[in-house]
């Protein structure tokens, strides 16, 4: 027998034993960290496989070298040399010195790019353009580069390149087809439009590039690879994220802040990696590059001289006199050395501003090279310069290029650059001036077209799903009546894309062009939401009918309202309801998710019951229509019938009302003047009592002012927590040409804005209060007469009383008309709250961008109001350690946070003068428009941990109502005396989950095979607040598998705009918090 030593054995024990805890720990990395083959990765190196079932994760920030809500406020935003309009002083000229030195190491590299900006729209129509400037540029590039072999161009909205192309014949195609595959006429970005930034919503922003990017594939064989984005009124972080997912490396940029363009190039950061917030690094961002001057015009495109920059724009066409031609000096061979030299230097110096010494030279400006003979001139005079700097011994190299060739040197030259998160709003200039001009106005300009635009949108993607859907059918089936009257309907669902993509130009949802302009575009998003309904229609009855055989196109359905909006009661359809004969309602639910809503008819019943497919009786709350077009008047020959529905997820659902003997509790209506002689059985009229009001339901209890009538506290009523949240409506006065259709500047006193309210309580022309089984809420009217006649307001506050996400909320709507100019001409209307909110002495305020994510806003002193006004197109907050306030929009807007716990929202705005910009004009033609919100106030969850920081963003309740707020159901009527319907028709087999969103399902080109594009999103809600109706949104689920109910597919990943394809399929639901995912879809 041996005999181990104790120290031996000792040894061993230990060793056994750490080798068991290293297999245990690998067991358990292995079951935590299952890395899936076909999940997406975000930065280039593997992550921990997703779980979908998984409704809250915590998403953590991960900072960036520049982050620019934190720089921002730090900067100086009134410098020494904004006088001089130029930021080029002696410490620059002594860089640019010792940096000339250099360039025998590091050579000077120039890219002279011509291009031409061709807005699709704002002085003249897109079409008035076309005719006269557009048309003959596109020609003219692709002759004139066909003759100068050397020369370049590049072109960016697909929509003028699809309107020559229609016209083009085969000669003129093959040409630009050729200049394209030789890489010297470059198509940048691709999208339908230079896309806005600010107000566009995150579904039209996504399509208009889908749209271009389809065009430009199917007809050109492009799939662009850099983005020129260089006119939008200041940059958003969402638009470049959206590149990066249509595999875009390279982007470039202009209108950012002046005190950011001296920063950058100050610190050599012309060039950065713009990341997500939720980014680790800059693997997968763009490369972005910031042009350092004013603006792309050739005057501000050579160097820091713009005096100097003049002089080396030779187009010289016979009766043009303007300044560039002022400075007409031809380079021949007594000037070529001089001229030559003259412009290296501003070339050299705008390469000391970027550590690279690459530089690029836009020539061109608006609706330049529209004649033939500027292409000559151009080309002719910069090819002397050229060949004179490369043939001598000046170290640098200059020649003709596009956006791929610059970034191709760039990144031949450096591989490291700093990354960037944030973006760049506000975005002021100070050229016109030499003081700060704030780009803020056109945020709140024309919200009634601003408006129109989302319910085109939310139409668009309501239509798009249920016609890739109707088509996979139909292809499935096999029947060619159903296969042929579909096909026929793609033409005007592109029209209808097209019109949308057109109206996300940055001159058009911005409200910046002339009138006549922005009636041009209203007109084709109003054509474009009447052949949409056409659709619709046509959809919802092969969708709902037993057989699908056959599909008639005049189908007995129609909308009850064409918009789901009604600002003119004109726009509501009145139902005839019968004892008799039930009218069938077709309510239509686009989103992926099961709802809970409040649908909505008005009949000429006063008794009415409504019952869902299995014949169960409804809620339901019935009141006389409120009629404020000239005076408040209860309208009793028409009633609002409002009934509470729960549809499944992605579904067309049939309900059915019928006039009946009343069995409901009735509804109680108290005015200031009830009429005493009316005696209904399903109402009950009682006078106003004097005092304060009080709204609740079983969550909330609101108090009103007793004499303005508007709220002034809420009460949760579960927490019993009491909050101030005042409300109030008021005015700016503007600076007269300096506050317009783009600016925002108002009057004030010592750095304090005046302010003017826009009703007074001895102005209040009614209150009404309705309250039912469905609902509570009070309807205050004012009326005021001014100049230009009667001016009127409708301000409602609704609290519902179902048991779901709704009941969670403060419903607001106000119904504004401010009559005709000059009625309070040069006020800008805003609605504020002031709460309780401790949201810091710097004021922090979240915005969404674009519907892509939240961005933290701090108060920057120096910028005052018109600075700190942020862009907002679905949501805003302001928060502290307890509560959150929260405001869902349904259209564009600016909001900003004035003092401590105030939170405010711009309404409209009539501004009588130009403001200098280009326009022209005032903006006088605001009109009748109804504005809805969502107010929640939050507390804080105490199950979650205040050491947590998620990235900020909506919380599961807030975010579910911003999709209510956003795609409103579909209420359309089916003749009773048609064919048999179904109940309902579901067509997901699963709902998603609450994190998970439904972007797009747009189908390509019908044809035996169905194929579609599906773009989906997974968000990172912050569960940090407490919800009664969301906290299924908080609870674990099963991996969900996205299965349509009577059609089989797969899904093989693309990118964003289907222009790279894989051919591994993946499943959907593979995605981590806040990626985007697209697929090519097919139909089985």
């Amino acid at each position: 027998m041996t005999v181990i030593p104790r120290k031996l054995l000792l040894l061993l024990i230990i060793s056994i034993v750490c080798i068991l805890i290293i297999l245990m720990y690998n067991i358990q990395l292995r079951e935590e960290q299952d890395i899936s083959p076909t999940a997406p990765t975000l930065h280039g190196e593997p992550r921990d496989a997703p779980s979908a079932g998984e409704q809250c994760p915590l998403v953590p920030k991960h900072p960036a070298d520049i982050e620019t809500n934190v720089i921002f406020p730090t900067l100086e935003l009134e410098p020494g040399w904004m006088r001089s309009r130029e930021f080029w002083g002696n410490g620059y000229e002594d860089r640019y010195n010792r940096r000339r030195t250099m360039w025998p190491q590091l050579p000077l590299r120039v890219i002279v790019m011509p291009h031409s900006h061709t807005d699709p729209g704002w002085l003249k129509t897109v079409e008035g353009y076309y005719t006269s400037s557009t048309k003959s540029i596109i020609t003219n590039v692709v002759d004139k580069l066909t003759q100068h072999t050397n020369m370049t161009f590049i072109l960016s909205e697909a929509s003028y390149l699809w309107m020559w192309w229609e016209e083009a014949d085969s000669q003129y195609r093959n040409k630009l087809r050729a200049l394209v595959d030789s890489g010297r006429l470059e198509i940048t970005t691709g999208g339908w439009v230079m896309t806005d930034e600010a107000n566009v919503d995150f579904f039209s922003m996504v399509d208009q590039l889908v749209e271009g990017h389809e065009f430009m594939r199917t007809q050109l064989g492009v799939r662009p690879e850099n983005s020129w984005s260089v006119d939008s009124f200041g940059h958003g972080g969402a638009f470049p994220h959206l590149l990066a997912k249509a595999k875009i490396s390279n982007m470039v940029i202009m209108r950012i802040h002046y005190v950011w363009k001296e920063w950058l190039a100050r610190h050599q950061n012309g060039n950065f990696l713009w990341k997500q917030t939720w980014e680790k690094d800059g693997t997968d961002a763009p490369l972005c590059h910031n042009f350092p001057y004013d603006i792309y015009s050739i005057k501000h495109s050579c160097g820091p001289n713009p005096q100097t920059c003049l002089g080396f724009d030779f187009r010289h066409l016979d009766g043009e006199y303007n300044e560039f031609t002022a400075h007409y000096t031809p380079v021949n061979e007594a000037n070529v050395k001089a001229r030559s030299e003259l412009l290296l230097e501003q070339y050299g110096r705008t390469g000391s501003l970027l550590p690279h010494n690459v530089v690029l030279v836009p020539l061109g400006d608006d609706f330049r090279y529209s004649s033939p003979i500027e292409f000559d001139q151009q080309y002719a005079n910069y090819m002397k310069i050229m060949q004179f700097i490369n043939s001598g011994d000046y170290n640098a190299k200059i020649t003709f290029g596009t956006l791929k060739d610059f970034f191709a040197e760039v990144r031949s030259r450096m591989d490291q650059f700093p990354t960037l998160s944030g973006d760049f709003h506000v975005y002021s200039d100070i050229f016109s001036e030499g003081r700060p001009a704030y780009w803020s106005g056109y945020y709140f300009t024309r919200p009634y077209i601003k408006l129109l635009g989302r319910q085109v949108a939310s139409k668009l993607r309501n239509v798009e799903i249920l016609y890739t859907n109707s088509v996979g059918l139909a292809n499935k089936d096999g029947y060619d009546i159903p296969k042929k009257v579909l096909r026929a309907f793609y033409p005007s669902l592109v029209r209808s894309r097209r019109a949308l993509a057109l109206f996300q130009h940055h001159d058009a949802i911005t409200g910046t062009s002339k009138g006549f302009v922005m009636d041009d575009y209203e007109n084709k998003l109003n054509t474009a939401i009447t052949e949409l309904n056409k659709i619709e229609v046509v959809l919802v009855e092969y969708l709902l009918q037993e057989e699908r055989e056959g599909l008639l196109l005049n189908s007995n359905i129609s909308h009850t309202n064409w918009r789901n909006k009604g600002e003119y009661k004109e726009e509501e359809q009145d139902i005839v309801l019968s004892p008799s004969t039930r009218q069938p309602i077709v309510l239509i639910n686009s989103l992926p998710h099961r709802v809970e809503k409040i649908a909505y008819i008005r009949t000429s019943s006063l008794n009415v019951c409504v019952y869902d497919a299995n014949n169960n009786m409804l809620d339901v709350q019935i009141a006389p229509f409120h009629n404020t077009t000239r005076e408040s008047k209860l309208d009793f020959s028409k009633f609002d019938v409002w009934f509470p529905v729960s549809l499944e997820a992605l579904s067309l659902s049939v309900f059915y009302a019928e006039d009946c003997e009343w069995s409901s509790k009735p509804t109680n209506v108290y005015c200031l003047s009830c009429p005493d002689s009316e005696k209904l059985t399903s109402v009950h009229l009682k006078k106003m009592q004097d005092g304060a009001v009080q709204l609740e339901n079983q969550i909330y209890k609101l108090n009103f002012h007793p004499e303005t009538r508007l709220l002034r506290n809420v009460t949760n009523k579960v927490s019993g927590d009491t909050r101030p949240v005042n409300l109030d409506f008021s005015s700016y006065t503007s600076q007269l040409f300096r506050s317009g259709a783009y600016l925002f500047d108002v009057e004030d006193v010592d750095g304090v804005p005046t302010e003017s309210p826009i009703f007074t309580p001895l102005d209040i022309s009614d209150v009404v209060i309705v309250s039912g089984p469905v609902f509570s809420e009070i309807r205050v009217s004012w009326m005021i007469t001014g100049q230009g006649g009667l001016a009127t307001f409708l301000h409602t506050v609704r609290l519902t009383h179902d048991t779901g996400s709704l009941s969670e909320a403060i419903h607001i709507e106000n119904l504004f008309d401010f009559g005709k100019s000059p009625n309070f001409a040069d006020y800008e209307f805003f609605m504020r709250f002031e709460s309780g909110i401790k949201n810091g002495v710097d004021r922090r305020i979240f915005t969404d961008q674009a519907g892509l994510g939240m961005v933290e806003r701090i108060y920057a002193e120096q910028a005052n109001i018109e600075g700190n006004y942020f862009p907002v197109t679905e949501s805003t907050y302001i928060e502290d350690s307890e509560a959150r306030l929260t405001l869902l929009v349904d259209h564009a807007s600016g909001a900003s946070s004035l003092k401590e716990g105030w939170l405010e929202i711009m309404v409209d705005k009539r501004t009588m003068h130009d403001d200098a910009r280009g326009m022209g004009e005032g903006v006088y033609d605001s009109r009748l428009t109804r504005h809805r919100y969502t107010l929640l106030l939050e507390p804080r969850n105490p199950k979650v941990g205040s050491s947590a920081a998620p990235l900020p963003f909506l919380s599961p309740l807030a975010l579910r109502l911003s999709r209510y707020l956003e795609h409103p159901i579909s209420t359309l009527l089916w003749s009773a005396s048609t064919a048999t319907i179904k109940g309902s028709t579901g067509l997901l087999s699963s709902d998603f989950p609450c994190d998970y969103d439904l972007v797009n399902l747009r189908s390509w080109r019908p044809s035996s095979e169905s194929q579609a594009l599906l773009v989906m999103r997974r968000l990172a809600p912050d569960c940090s607040w407490s919800s009664l109706t969301a906290a299924d949104c908080e609870a674990a689920q099963a991996n969900p598998v996205l299965r349509f109910s009577n059609l089989s597919a797969f899904f093989l990943p693309t990118s964003l705009t289907g222009n790279h394809r894989s051919s591994q399929p993946s499943s959907p639901f593979d995605l981590f918090p806040m990626d985007i995912s697209t697929f090519n879809l097919t139909f089985t």
